[in-house]
């Protein structure tokens, strides 16, 4: 498995506290059948996690010799919150992370509620280069109850991640519905750990992928885990991801 979507880096967000809680995190993350992790720490200024380009490079330096002993690769990525502190202003993409040497980006929306002019705002990152992964759209029930926001959302070519967790009913029911629909009407188009513990790997990533065998043939799983995610570290366009 390909995830594009972990909290490996210890002492930066809400992942990870210390380094042995980060190795266990990877130990268990290889046990899965993980072989590539994104540290998708988050950029939420609003928390004090401000996990942007200035910092990156420093946070995947303190990971690497955990990565070492493990066996388990790992790549930059961020986790973007819509916010304006984040996407405001003119020096935004500059601070912007990618996926590896990708221009792809995984921006997580708010969860209070539809944040004004969503579309505008996604339309503007990929204006500047950027391609979109949503992160786990299963959560925000403002998008996935709205089908057509969503096709709109596909069709702009924004592509959605959705978490294994939320497939085996780690959160809630609703989420787990949430993320069942997107899979089964073929929306999705990454499943991802979003793994913050040692813990969360056996309810996310081992029952999700369970969950996700009674819904998809082991071929599409496979997309879903493996191949869309590598396309992302390549750059591939978004017809490509979710074809």
């Amino acid at each position: 498995m390909i995830d594009l979507h972990g909290h490996l880096v210890w002492g930066v967000d809400d992942g990870p506290r210390d380094r042995d809680e980060s190795l266990a995190l990877a130990r268990a993350l290889v046990a899965a059948g993980v072989t590539t992790l994104s540290c998708t720490s988050h950029v939420r200024p609003d928390k004090g996690w401000v996990n942007d380009a200035r910092v990156v490079r420093d946070n995947l330096a303190r990971v690497v010799d955990i990565a070492h002993e493990t066996g388990l690769t790992v790549v930059t990525g961020a986790e973007h919150y819509v916010d304006d502190a984040v996407f405001g202003g003119d020096a935004w993409a500059a601070r912007a992370v990618p996926y590896g040497d990708s221009r792809w980006l995984l921006v997580e929306t708010p969860y209070p509620g539809l944040p004004p002019d969503l579309l505008g705002l996604l339309s503007r990152i990929r204006r500047a280069g950027f391609k979109v992964l949503l992160a786990h759209v299963e959560r925000f029930p403002y998008l996935v109850d709205d089908d057509a926001l969503l096709e709109r959302l596909l069709d702009a070519g924004h592509r959605f991640q959705v978490n294994l967790g939320s497939l085996a009913g780690a959160y809630n029911r609703a989420q787990q519905k949430g993320a069942e629909k997107l899979l089964k009407k073929g929306y999705a188009a990454v499943l991802a750990g979003d793994c913050h513990r040692a813990a969360d790997v056996a309810a996310n990533i081992v029952a999700g992928q369970k969950a996700a065998r009674r819904l998809v043939d082991e071929a599409t799983l496979r997309r879903l885990t493996v191949e869309a995610p590598r396309a992302i570290l390549e750059d591939a366009p978004d017809h490509v991801v979710l074809p």
